[in-house]
């Protein structure tokens, strides 16, 4: 009898370990989902605002087929602070609404759990890619934390926070930070595309034009990516951000 009970209690650890890995893949603060392993590089995919509700795990998707494709990198589908993703990986703090919360004390949370994740992999290089309210995060912490992200691709990026809001008749964000506010601070080797539909009527080709243009000014190896035919949703831009991020990957 003693054989059994012991097995039993061994195989009831192994299991648990198991959800346990698969429900905390971050040294934090804020929780996601780890594909691949390797230090070559960390590629860190941020989702949008999902504003229509529901979970946030769309951005899975090209983590695992960036990891899939690359040896020796680890792909991380981070989830947003007060974001729900899947089973056991939802983090922690507000994103009051899902409204005006690319703020100061979010952008911190995200950039810790980027500073974090490479200290814990040992990443030698750290490559962002953000859609939607994710580009506007990455984009502001490319200034606020320069050197932590040696590659950022923005994906439909409302880079100009004020103009963004005011050309789609919004109410001002006041407490977001505005990627184009930050340019100045960039670290001077930091590679930036901003990938954007040519029929995007949210966060509008111009806006991501006039990042990179800005950004080109100030001497930053910056490429303005539009792709023809498709709009806001992140299923039409995938594949060509997926190439830039390989490429990226294999410098």
């Amino acid at each position: 009898m003693p054989l059994p009970l012991s097995l039993f209690h061994l195989a009831a650890i192994f299991f648990l370990g198991l959800a346990n890995m698969a429900q905390a893949q971050s040294p934090g603060p804020l929780n996601g989902q780890i594909f691949g392993a390797g230090n070559r590089a960390l590629v860190v995919v941020v989702h949008g605002d999902v504003s229509k509700g529901g979970p946030a795990t769309y951005h899975y998707d090209l983590a695992k087929q960036i990891a899939e494709q690359s040896k020796d990198v680890s792909v991380f589908a981070l989830v947003r602070p007060g974001y729900t993703g899947k089973k056991g990986q939802n983090s922690p703090g507000s994103n009051t609404g899902r409204r005006d919360h690319y703020t100061k004390e979010n952008n911190a949370l995200v950039a810790k759990t980027i500073q974090n994740l490479a200290k814990s992999i040992g990443a030698s290089k750290v490559i962002g890619i953000g859609h939607s309210g994710g580009a506007a995060q990455l984009g502001a912490i490319a200034g606020i934390y320069p050197g932590l992200l040696d590659s950022v691709i923005l994906v439909s990026c409302p880079c100009n926070i004020p103009e963004w809001r005011a050309k789609r008749g919004k109410s001002a964000w006041t407490n977001s930070l505005s990627p184009h506010d930050h340019i100045a601070a960039m670290a001077r080797g930091t590679r930036i595309f901003a990938v954007v539909g040519d029929k995007d009527t949210n966060t509008y080709p111009e806006l991501s034009e006039a990042f990179v243009l800005a950004a080109k000014a100030r001497g930053l190896p910056a490429a303005y990516v539009p792709v023809k035919g498709a709009s806001h949703g992140f299923d039409q831009l995938q594949r060509t951000v997926e190439q830039l991020a390989l490429k990226e990957i294999a410098k």
